[in-house]
């Protein structure tokens, strides 16, 4: 779950949106993920949260990027699972509802051939820093008052857990999750594509 700290109340916004999609965790003790790697796990290396501003349609989209490197000893299978969260009461999936045309504009602004689109990067990553993969990944960003994000990235790491619901009896099938936390003073729009601060990362299941 999300900590208080360093967050505003404002970040309570968000940890009853994660109460809701985890109410087992306020019922029994919630697992939490190795310290260190026991099933296979990838490099992950995260570039900067933005904004993008459409002066066309005067919209505006938060983007971030991403390299991951297959270390784990075998080919992997790269599906990842980007979800953000805001302290408006948004939970956005990556890719749902951006026009094609906007991927195309950050991806010629950014002017890396290298970088693949959320669904161009799915598939085998082989091993090694030669067939690392950059990736590039959107969503709409219609609030203009949220002052905190989350983003939960999922497909990193091989690592599951199983709870029991309490209330349903439902066996639930958690995986290991990179959970980064963001803040963000001040009006969004006005900050142009500067990089959003990162408050926190660190691992959970959900």
């Amino acid at each position: 779950m999300i900590s208080r700290h360093p967050f505003t109340q404002n970040g309570a916004c968000i940890t009853c949106l994660l109460a809701v999609l985890c109410i087992v965790s306020a019922v029994v003790a919630y697992p939490t993920p190795s310290a260190f790697p026991i099933r296979w796990e990838l490099e992950f290396q995260p570039g900067d949260l933005r904004l993008y501003v459409d002066d066309l349609e005067e919209t505006h989209y938060w983007y971030f990027t991403y390299t991951v490197i297959n270390r784990t000893g075998r080919d992997q299978i790269w599906a990842p699972n980007f979800v953000l969260f805001t302290d408006a009461g948004s939970i956005r999936r990556s890719g749902e509802d951006v026009p094609a045309r906007i991927t195309e504009e950050i991806f010629d602004m950014l002017g890396n051939e290298l970088i693949e689109t959320q669904y161009e990067i799915l598939g085998e990553i082989l091993q090694g820093r030669e067939h690392a993969k950059e990736g590039l990944v959107i969503w709409p960003a219609d609030e203009r008052s949220i002052t905190e994000m989350s983003l939960f990235i999922a497909g990193i790491s091989g690592e599951t857990a199983r709870v029991t619901n309490p209330l349903t009896g439902e066996n639930l099938l958690l995986r290991k999750t990179l959970q980064r936390d963001y803040l963000i003073p001040g009006n969004p729009s006005a900050r142009g594509s500067e990089p959003v601060e990162m408050a926190e990362q660190r691992w959970i299941f959900r």
